[in-house]
């Protein structure tokens, strides 16, 4: 049967506002859900700082500290679903590495920490840098930097942001963050984490006071100076 070119016209017109329909209806939904995936990485992120920034300094019960490396005591928000302690076949640099390795469906994270005075760093600018290297790491593993006082956390940040977590599995990579100490400080603490399933190798940290010219990390994106895209040619974010 002989199909006229009318009729082709029309279906292949027909197609495409089907297609242009389904393209504008579904493209909001979808930017919904880059918008809420975000949002939920946001919210890890949050948590996992809030329960840093509050945890315990002092030894869990739990852990013999012979297993652990000298001067380092365990924190995290289960502990129990975590391993700990020195790898003398896996290294960057020295004689051995720190571990975090998570048993079968780990809770939220497990943690090495040290702490100690900071009368020496107050009202300065300090570099916490170090190298970690990761196997199977199902969520993030990270470093971090607190400073407390009277009790309470007054200055903290990590390494957990988009641009700076580590997954999967990797080689060594050097992580660091630049923070300044307010001159109210009395405690500073630092160590690493590992979140979720896997394993976290750390290595060579190093912890030095800074000039002032050197960048903050907090700050890892430039702040807009001028608009932007005013004439929409540049795509999508």
């Amino acid at each position: 049967m002989a199909v006229s070119l009318s009729n082709i016209i029309s279906s292949g017109v027909g197609g495409a506002a089907v297609a242009l329909i389904t393209y504008l209806t579904t493209r909001p939904r979808m930017r919904a859900e880059a918008r809420k995936l975000d949002a939920e990485a946001e919210r890890t992120r949050a948590e996992t700082a809030k329960l840093l920034a509050e945890s315990a300094t002092q030894p869990t019960s739990e852990f013999d500290t012979a297993d652990l490396p000298k001067g380092w005591h365990v924190t995290g928000g289960r502990t129990e679903d975590y391993t700990y302690g020195l790898d003398s076949h896996v290294h960057q640099s020295g004689t051995a590495s720190a571990f975090i390795r998570a048993r079968p469906s780990p809770r939220d994270f497990g943690g090495l920490i040290q702490s100690f005075q900071a009368d020496n760093y107050t009202g300065k600018r300090v570099r916490l840098s170090a190298v970690m290297r990761t196997k199977d790491v199902a969520q993030q593993a990270a470093i971090w930097l607190r400073v407390d006082a009277r009790g309470k956390y007054i200055a903290f940040e990590n390494t957990s942001s988009e641009s700076r977590r580590l997954g999967g599995t990797s080689g060594w990579v050097r992580r660091e963050i630049v923070l300044d100490v307010p001159p109210e400080g009395e405690v500073i603490l630092l160590g690493a984490f590992l979140m979720g399933s896997g394993c976290v190798w750390i290595d060579s940290f190093n912890f030095e006071v800074v000039r002032d010219d050197v960048s903050l990390t907090e700050l890892t994106d430039a702040p807009q100076t001028q608009p932007v895209n005013l004439d929409f040619t540049q795509g999508l974010n």
